[in-house]
This record gives C-alpha cells, structure tokens and sequence, in this order.
C-alpha cells in the first residue's frame, strides 16, 4: 500500500511534457576552470500557443520566455550561468550534484531523447554537429600559417600568455549547438 501511494506521488511530480510543441534542442558547454569542469548541459525549445518560444534546460529544471528561438536561448544560457555561479557559490560544486540528482525533469529526458535518436538518422544530431564543428575549428588552427603565427606569439608572449590564462576564473560558454526539430522529420 505504501509502495503504490510513493508510485503515484512520483508519477505527479514529473513537469509534463503533453502539451509542449518542441521545435528544437540544443547543448551548450561552459569552459572549465581550476576548481570545477561543468559537462554539456541540454536544453529544448518549445513555440507556445501563443507564438512565443520557451527554452527548459534539463539538468536544472531552468525555463526562460522569449518571442524569438534566438532570444530565448540567450537568456537561458544567461539565467544557465547565473544560477551556476550562484549554486556553487552557495553549496560549491556537490551543490550542482545535488540539483541534477532529481527525476522531475524525466519526461523532457524522453523526449529529447527520441528527437536526438530522429536527428541521428541522417547525421543531423547534436553530437555529429558538434564533432564536425570541432573538427573543423582544428583544421583551421592547424593550417601552417596559424601555426607559424602561434609560435611566434608564444616565443614573444609565453609568460604573459600563461598569467592570462591563469587569471580566467569566471564560467564562459564555450560551445552551443542547436538544432531545428522539423528539419529531421
């Protein structure tokens, strides 16, 4: 009798997902720093009834409002990195463990899940466009002019270049892809 009443409290503490019309996913990625290295994060953009668009981020439950796709994901990814710096301010790093060890958000796990898997089809997924960004930002770096380039910033600049980079403490985002839904259908 317990076991059925704890079922039935869970099952109702999901946020549905029923009425949502999703048009898009996306990840986006923070740099690390010394302290802590946050993974992807995931969010889904859904065009309400009214026209408008709303972006939910799924590892913390985030939801931002906007008129425009491009909009609303500027500002979760604003309120995305608020809210990290704010948690692992508050309780550090397991305080971000702590806010992804929840089921609520389950339902738009599912079901970023099954477009993730329709994108994959023909390649249009999330993880191929990011692989295939990285690959060719690394070509690009690569080419003999950049690298000859680099080495002599790095002759010139070595030790500068190293106290710059240790000063970079705060969170920056450093990847984000997105991906249109109707595109892969």
């Amino acid at each position: 009798m317990d076991e059925k009443r704890v079922i039935e409290k869970n099952e109702t503490s999901f946020v549905p997902v029923d009425q949502k019309n999703f048009v898009g996913i996306g990840k986006m990625g923070f740099e690390s720093n010394k302290e802590w290295n946050i993974p992807n994060l995931h969010f889904m953009i859904d065009e309400t009834t009214s026209g408008n668009y709303e972006a939910t981020l799924l590892e913390f439950g985030l939801i931002s409002w906007s008129e425009t796709k491009e909009a609303v994901i500027k500002s979760l990814a604003r309120q995305t990195h608020s809210h990290i710096l704010a948690v692992i301010d508050k309780n550090g790093f397991d305080g971000l463990i702590k806010a992804v060890d929840d089921h609520v958000m389950d339902d738009f796990w599912r079901s970023y899940r099954k477009i993730e898997f329709s994108l994959a089809r023909n390649g249009r997924d999330l993880s191929h466009n990011l692989d295939s960004q990285i690959v060719q930002a690394i070509k690009e770096m690569l080419s003999e002019e950049t690298k000859k380039t680099i080495r002599e910033i790095a002759n010139v600049n070595a030790e500068k270049i190293v106290e710059v980079f240790d000063k970079i403490y705060s969170l920056n985002l450093s990847t984000f892809t997105y991906n249109e839904i109707m595109e892969a259908a």
